[in-house]
């Protein structure tokens, strides 16, 4: 497998793995699980997942764990931080806004990792890559909000901030990525990352035991760790623009779960929509990221 199908594969997996976990939160908040409790309890098994993945199943980069230098853990730690702020706020923004506003605003990552992408990791900004977050972001505008106006509420903002700290992960890894491999980095991101949500857990007497919905919350952690992963592979071979690019596909694929397991429908809009951001996704792959 060449390089440009191997970021292909990684980032459709990353992709689909996305969609998976925004429908499983939805399912276990409706299932009246509260969005802390849920945040912290998935973030704990993605841990799990992705150390039994380095420990057992990716043997060979268990012995890189003694070369990581400080430096090195202290970018881990800090992705880790910022991915469990990003989990806080977008878990609680679902919670109280819309899924077709949740699906578009969290997209808005893809403005965040370009600029953060070409301050701190010196990645080109050029017409044709400008172009193509617009016409994506007309497609995901025409696909979750079937042409209407959409209406802010307070879930938006927290969507937004957790957006931010989505990116800012993404940009943290791919620093390191020259140094780590990618089942290390995502081993330590998450570590950190459930680290500190015991930590929270314990200050504010939060049980880290599922009681309820334990499926739901299981299905989260998993997607989470096939997310974290596949990015990690992906933003190894590509830069962190060309991932984000590949994300703005979650909304058809939710699109679709929902036609199956909510009954829901598409409109002609959304489907117009859905053809401009396959057809600029088919473009990014003749970018030379």
């Amino acid at each position: 497998m060449n390089k440009l199908s191997k970021r292909l594969f990684f980032s459709l997996a990353a992709t689909f793995s996305l969609s998976l976990s925004i429908l499983f939160k939805k399912m276990a908040l409706l299932a009246d699980v509260q969005p802390l409790e849920l945040l912290l309890q998935f973030t704990i098994i993605t841990a799990l997942l992705l150390s039994i993945n380095l420990l057992f199943i990716q043997k060979k980069d268990v012995t890189k764990l003694n070369k990581i230098k400080i430096f090195q853990w202290i970018s881990l730690f800090l992705a880790g931080s910022s991915l469990l702020a990003a989990f806080l706020f977008t878990t609680f923004g679902l919670n109280f806004t819309t899924s077709i506003n949740y699906s578009f605003i969290t997209r808005s990552n893809l403005i965040f990792t370009s600029i953060f992408a070409f301050f701190f990791l010196k990645e080109k900004m050029g017409f044709k890559k400008i172009l193509l977050i617009i016409s994506f972001f007309v497609g995901i505008y025409l696909v979750t909000t079937k042409g209407k106006t959409i209406i802010p509420q307070f879930g938006d903002l927290l969507i937004l901030i957790g957006a931010t700290f989505f990116s800012s992960c993404s940009v943290i890894q791919k620093k390191i990525s020259f140094s780590l491999p990618p089942e290390v980095i995502s081993w330590g991101v998450t570590l950190s990352a459930a680290m500190l949500a015991i930590l929270v857990a314990i200050l504010l007497k939060i049980n880290l035991f599922p009681s309820n919905s334990f499926i739901f919350i299981f299905l989260v952690g998993l997607a989470e760790a096939s997310i974290i992963f596949f990015m990690n592979k992906t933003i190894q071979i590509a830069n962190v623009t060309y991932y984000a690019m590949m994300t703005m596909l979650v909304p058809i694929i939710n699109g679709i779960l929902g036609i199956f397991f909510l009954n829901e429908q598409l409109t002609t809009i959304q489907i117009i929509g859905g053809t401009i951001i396959i057809l600029c996704g088919i473009f990014v792959q003749k970018l030379k990221y």
